[in-house]
């Protein structure tokens, strides 16, 4: 069985929105693909990261106050190699702001960010939440979940582009996108909602490693949840 292995970055620090959820759905998922999908937690700061030994990395959604801890961590060549090579890193919620350029804080203060999206945010006064739907046009997806909005953002290269909800800013776009480095605003847990994604994903790594490609999977319960889930946004007044 081919394997792909997961770095699961500080999950006693970025636990919010029962994301947890998503890291649980990329090894069921696997199982579906006939994949072994590997989960490795990095619990500390202290605690070297094997970027040779993971073919992705993802970080679930964390409070804005811990960023001035979590940024040194990452700040490395290690990992600006790793994704300069093609390595996959997810980034839920909030936690995606880190990536950016800059984070303007409600008490005026300045977090500068690890730089490798080109976007910037700023705080808001009060959280914002609701339904999210949206696609991606270059991997022929639709994605839904829930947004909690804890700042807003301007982004030169979004992620995809909303059909219902606020995503970024209220502009149509959502999320940011560096090379294998993604960043977006949908929860739900996002990869329990949305399997494709993650089949997505967990097809492009087995096609840069060269193992062959597993066929689309069928997820009745997803798919029935989904559908469900645009007809009640369908019936919504529109933003």
């Amino acid at each position: 069985m081919d394997k792909i292995t997961v770095g699961w970055l500080y999950p006693n620090l970025l636990n919010l929105h029962g994301e947890r959820g998503s890291v649980q759905a990329l090894t069921e998922i696997g199982k579906a693909m006939d994949i072994c999908v590997e989960i490795r937690r990095i619990e500390d700061f202290d605690d070297p990261i094997p970027f040779e030994e993971l073919d992705m990395l993802i970080l679930l959604p964390g409070e804005i106050s811990t960023f001035p801890y979590l940024i040194p961590a990452l700040e490395t060549e290690k990992l600006r190699a790793y994704l300069e090579d093609g390595g996959y890193l997810l980034a839920l919620g909030t936690t995606g702001l880190m990536f950016g350029n800059s984070i303007l804080r409600e008490d005026g203060t300045v977090i500068k960010g690890l730089g490798y999206l080109d976007m910037t945010a700023k705080e808001r006064r009060f959280v914002w939440g609701d339904d999210l739907h949206f696609k991606i046009d270059d991997m022929n997806l639709e994605l839904v979940g829930s947004q909690i909005q804890m700042a807003d953002v301007n982004v030169k290269t979004p992620l995809g582009s909303t059909i219902y909800g606020m995503g970024n800013n209220n502009s149509g776009a959502e999320g940011a996108r560096w090379k294998n480095l993604i960043y977006t605003n949908c929860l739900g847990p996002l990869l329990v909602k949305n399997p494709w994604f993650a089949e997505h994903i967990l097809n492009s790594i087995l096609q840069q490693k060269g193992l062959p490609v597993r066929p689309v999977c069928s997820f009745p319960i997803a798919e029935a949840s989904y559908q469900s889930t645009v007809a009640f946004i369908n019936k919504k007044p529109k933003q």
